[in-house]
């Protein structure tokens, strides 16, 4: 019995080890966000094998309570800039939820990010986010000149 275990454990870790050569294009991860700097919150982060978008889904606590949001971002563009730093220009899309009292807020953003790979290798990234952010939509109504500014730092684990 225990050597089916050792067996089956060896095999796992061949198997997840060729799973990490292979790089399927599934990354997770987290970050710390902020919204103007004054609410502050927390995004899992992650991507999805083959899909052109990155998601952040979390929440925040500021003057309004709690509450939720997501992104999802399209990277334009990124590429190498020196040794273990990359960056990314992209577009994306911003909504945020709070329950109690109800609001919601909707909008566009673009975020420039600095990723760095301090293993040498594509396994693990911590990246520096900017993103100004354009939210005309609210519960409120329609403001076309309101426009935020959303910072992020994190990481992200490829598999």
């Amino acid at each position: 019995m225990k050597r089916i275990a050792v067996l089956v454990l060896v095999g796992m870790l061949a198997a997840s080890a060729g799973a990490f050569a292979a790089r399927s294009g599934f990354a997770l991860g987290a970050e710390a966000a902020s919204t103007n700097f004054s609410s502050w919150g927390g995004r899992f982060v992650f991507h999805l094998p083959k899909a052109p978008l990155y998601f952040g889904l979390g929440g925040y606590m500021g003057s309004g309570g709690f509450g939720l949001d997501l992104t999802a971002d399209y990277w334009v563009t990124h590429g190498k800039l020196a040794s273990m730093f990359n960056y990314y220009i992209g577009v994306g899309g911003y909504l945020a939820l709070n329950a109690d009292p109800f609001w919601f807020s909707l909008g566009a953003r673009i975020p420039l990010g600095l990723q760095v790979w301090p293993l040498g290798n594509d396994l693990l990234e911590i990246f520096l986010e900017v993103a100004p952010a354009w939210i005309p939509v609210s519960s409120s109504g329609f403001f076309p000149l309101n426009f935020e500014f959303q910072p992020a730092l994190g990481f992200r684990i490829w598999f």
